[in-house]
């Protein structure tokens, strides 16, 4: 079964879910810096997120997010930025909305 993964469109919020098949994406494991690297991006590339109150700790392919956000939203969002991103096992979304 195909595994489908969603990324990130040339316009911020705009997402594109694709099927990649082949034998590089299918089981693939990275190393915890290059997937803290991607994510790190994607959160500062978010519109919806602040990610300067956001840090992000990956340890054998699970995230933890932790920190503070602003919105409901916010929180869903970089959890999902999380999720998206290839070689991701588990995401621990610790954020706290700041209200």
């Amino acid at each position: 079964m195909p595994v489908v993964y969603r990324y990130r469109g040339p316009y911020t919020g705009r997402y594109y879910y694709t099927i990649y098949s082949g034998p590089y994406y299918v089981g693939t494991t990275r190393d915890d810096t290059e997937i803290l690297t991607d994510i790190e991006a994607d959160l500062i590339l978010d519109s919806w997120v602040d990610a300067t109150n956001v840090n992000v700790e990956v340890n054998e392919g699970v995230v933890t997010l932790s920190g503070n956000v602003d919105t409901v939203v916010a929180k869903r969002s970089a959890g999902d930025d999380a999720w998206d991103t290839p070689g991701v096992v588990d995401v621990i979304n610790n954020l706290k909305v700041q209200r």
